[in-house]
């Protein structure tokens, strides 16, 4: 419970900083007349709902397969999730830029998940050489 917890605090934090961090761009650069509270709560809504997809993960084996089955899950609700928040705050108009948020969320969300496999995959390692480790000792 308490991972759980403290991964969806962490991923609601990065993911509201990141997000308010990105209206804030946007709007400067665009020059909306944005109310300050509105996108400060688009934000929050956001960060909220990546938060709770990100729950996905708690408790998950790291078994290939229900491994590849996860990713799927999620990308599938996080990418029609955020792309439904997004056309609702105003943020992603629906038309040509549709293709590209889809292309540029697609490749984003690649470059991620291949880094966080990654990272696992030598922390599997680095597990699995100290498991084997142990199994040695005991059979000492």
């Amino acid at each position: 419970m308490k991972k759980a917890i403290r991964l969806f605090v962490t991923v609601l934090i990065t993911a509201f900083l990141i997000a308010l961090t990105i209206s804030t761009v946007i709007t400067c650069a665009l020059g909306w007349d944005a109310v300050l509270i509105v996108e400060i709560r688009n934000d929050l809504l956001l960060a909220l709902f990546i938060a709770c997809v990100q729950l996905l993960w708690v408790g998950s084996d790291k078994n290939n397969k229900t491994y590849i089955i996860r990713t799927v899950i999620h990308f599938a609700v996080l990418m029609t999730g955020c792309t439904l928040l997004m056309v609702w705050f105003g943020w992603l108009p629906l038309g040509n830029w549709l293709a590209l948020y889809y292309v540029t969320f697609t490749a984003l969300y690649a470059v991620i998940w291949l880094i966080i496999w990654n990272l696992n995959r030598k922390k599997w390692k680095v597990l699995n050489r100290k498991l084997e480790e142990y199994k040695k000792n005991i059979q000492e």
